[in-house]
């Protein structure tokens, strides 16, 4: 079973998106940095079973969260997908045998100790998909 998890929003200017999350009513549940991805990721959860908006503060340059505010400016980053234990790398290997492009050749740790890999998004109709598995 895979149901969606969060939704990653790269941003540019930080304090103004939490001023705003603040104004609605919504406060960080936890601050990560995540070195490998080059981000810092800001939790916010939501009033739905288990999902969240994850605001992605660029860490590093030259990692990918700066170079997609570089391309293509701030906004929505990723749709992410929970897997279940043990099914990310059966689940990888079924969408590169259909003709997915993935990110990783192999999962790598994430946020929360998860493991992630995503779908690249010249095979998802434009749409960074993350997957993600309880590690």
């Amino acid at each position: 079973m895979i149901q969606l998890n969060h939704i990653g929003i790269a941003v540019q200017d930080l304090p103004a998106m939490q001023r705003l999350f603040a104004l609605l009513g919504l406060m960080p549940a936890w601050i990560e940095s995540v070195p490998d991805q080059g981000v810092v990721t800001h939790f916010y959860p939501l009033p739905l079973a288990d999902g969240a908006l994850e605001l992605l503060e660029p860490s590093d340059p030259k990692g990918a969260v700066s170079q997609f505010i570089s391309k293509r400016g701030p906004g929505v980053h990723h749709l992410s997908f929970m897997v279940d234990k043990g099914e990310m790398d059966l689940l990888c290997a079924n969408l590169r045998s259909n003709g997915y492009r993935l990110v990783y050749d192999e999962a790598k740790q994430g946020a929360q100790g998860m493991r992630i890999n995503f779908i690249h998004p010249a095979t998802s109709g434009g749409v960074l998909v993350e997957l993600m598995e309880k590690g």
